[in-house]
């Protein structure tokens, strides 16, 4: 996590009065933290807020997050990790779109590479 994000994180912890040290915790939750739908009422919320009117839900920004890393060239093993997915094949099946759309920029990039290296043996 980035030292920013996790400053905000810690700040959020050190004012929480709670053996539990969750970000998002709740006391009526079997479990203690605060459940799917309720976060997406809150993002929601928020959004309206900042008078952001295009909506996404949390496991939007989950896949958005995702999407960013491997389209910044983060290694598919590493992403899929982070996203807790048991198997890197589950990653590739969701991604898929996505690598595929790389590979093609990856397949210019090669051709790019030996045409340049052409022109300098010539």
């Amino acid at each position: 996590m980035d030292e920013v994000t996790m400053s905000h994180f810690n700040n959020i912890l050190s004012e929480k009065d709670t053996e539990h040290q969750l970000v998002f915790y709740s006391p009526h939750s079997k479990y203690k933290v605060i459940g799917n739908s309720i976060v997406n009422n809150l993002l929601r919320e928020t959004l309206k807020e900042l008078r952001i009117t295009k909506p996404i839900t949390v496991h939007g920004l989950r896949h958005t997050h995702a999407s960013v890393l491997l389209y910044k060239k983060v290694s598919i093993q590493y992403v899929s990790e982070r996203l807790g997915h048991s198997n890197i094949e589950t990653t590739l099946n969701k991604y898929a779109h996505l690598i595929a759309e790389l590979y093609e920029e990856d397949e210019l990039k090669t051709v790019n590479i030996f045409n340049d290296i052409n022109s300098i043996v010539k």
